[in-house]
Parts: C-alpha cells; sequence; structure tokens
C-alpha cells in the first residue's frame, strides 16, 4: 500500500512536470527547437579575384547589392559575373549619384529599385534582430550598413573599414550567418547577433560614423 503511494505520488509529479514543461515551450517557441535558417545567398567578395585596390575596395556596397538581388532573382553568378555586375552597379551610381564610394541606404535602395527594378526592397529604420530574423524565415536577405570596425573581424586591414555593408543570409540562436564581401573568407561568416546590431548604422559624410540611424535594407522578391 505504501509502494503505490509514493509511485503515484512520482506520476502525478511527472505529470505535473509535464504539463509545465510544455507550457513554457508553447509561451517561448525559440526554445522548444533550433531555431535557425540559412538561405542559399550566392557569395562573392568585393574584390572577386584579389585584386583589393580602387575601385575594389570601395564595393562592399555593390557586391552586397549584387549578391541579394542574384538570389531573389535565382540566378547563379560566377565570379566573372558578380565583377560585371559591381562595376556596372558603380557606372549606374556615377551617372545618378555623381559617386559610388559609401552609398547609404537609401541610395543602396536606388539602385535595387532603379538598376534592378526591385520594387518590393525596402528600407526598414530602427529595426530589432527579430526584424532581420523574420525576413530571412519569409526567404529575404537583409543587407545592412555597419561601423566596420566595430565588426571586430580578424581579416580586414586594421583597423577596418570606417563604413561597411553586409547581406545577413541566416541565423541560429546566437548568430548572424551573413556574407561578408570585405574578406575571401566571408562566405558563411558569423557576427554575434549582438555585435551586428551594435554594429548596425547608416552612412554618415561627416563626424562620427556611429551617430548614423539604425536602418537595413529587407530584399524581397
Amino acid at each position: 500500500m505504501y509502494t503505490e503511494s509514493v509511485e503515484h505520488g512520482m506520476i502525478e509529479r511527472m505529470k505535473y512536470a509535464v504539463a509545465v514543461a510544455f507550457l513554457f515551450l508553447a509561451a517561448f517557441p525559440a526554445l522548444a527547437a533550433n531555431d535557425a535558417v540559412i538561405l542559399p545567398v550566392p557569395y562573392t567578395a568585393q574584390a572577386p579575384f584579389g585584386n583589393w585596390s580602387v575601385p575594389w575596395s570601395d564595393f562592399c556596397e555593390e557586391a552586397s547589392v549584387a549578391m541579394a538581388q542574384a538570389y531573389v532573382a535565382g540566378r547563379q553568378l560566377s565570379a566573372i559575373d558578380f565583377a560585371i555586375e559591381m562595376l556596372r552597379l558603380a557606372i549606374f551610381e556615377l551617372r545618378n549619384f555623381g559617386y559610388d564610394k559609401d552609398t547609404g541606404v537609401a541610395d543602396t535602395l536606388r539602385m535595387l529599385r532603379d538598376y534592378y527594378g526591385n520594387t518590393k526592397a525596402r528600407i526598414v529604420y530602427n529595426p530589432t534582430s527579430e526584424t532581420i530574423r523574420n525576413a530571412i524565415r519569409d526567404g529575404f536577405p537583409v543587407i545592412v550598413p555597419v561601423a566596420g570596425q566595430l565588426l571586430g573581424n580578424p581579416h580586414f586591414k586594421s583597423p577596418g573599414p570606417r563604413y561597411h555593408m553586409v547581406v545577413v543570409k541566416g541565423f541560429d540562436n546566437a548568430d548572424f550567418i551573413v556574407n561578408e564581401p570585405g574578406t575571401r573568407f566571408g562566405n558563411g561568416w558569423r557576427y554575434g547577433q549582438s555585435t551586428l546590431m551594435n554594429a548596425m548604422h547608416d552612412f554618415v559624410a561627416n563626424g562620427d560614423i556611429t551617430t548614423g540611424q539604425k536602418a537595413v535594407i529587407i530584399v524581397e522578391k
């Protein structure tokens, strides 16, 4: 009789624990499984042939636009294809902006809309990390402008670029997974989510780059 009572009590406690765990995971679904997504965004370094002199040293924006747009358009590009795309984008910038270096999100969006005809790409100001994760879940890569020196990438020439741009193509519970055009090792590079969010700043011509607004471009299709 005593043994049966103990067993009954243990069963009841187990049922209670299972019920609590179920309610907890229902309230926090990201903890129920490893929440991770990676989009197969094609990759290029901004210097696809290893020549990091001008203009390639300034092509992080062009590379980011070319990679994101190639993905949403379903295109697979070779290194030569990417190089041609970046040069064409630079010509477009010179003709339409009067410059082709350090484009902020507004002019970068114009490249997507006016050069590629992608009218669904859009800027989101003051995004959260969940904003980026939701875009990736929906199948849309995210272009992020950053204060490059805050990224701490060991492959950057010290101290790193004042202004930079990357394409977020995935995430897991800890990191954002990016196409990092600033290094030949950048395919699937990982930045901690807090690191990338802290480094996120739109371009400012003068002064401290960290005064630039938080913003991203979601490249929809």
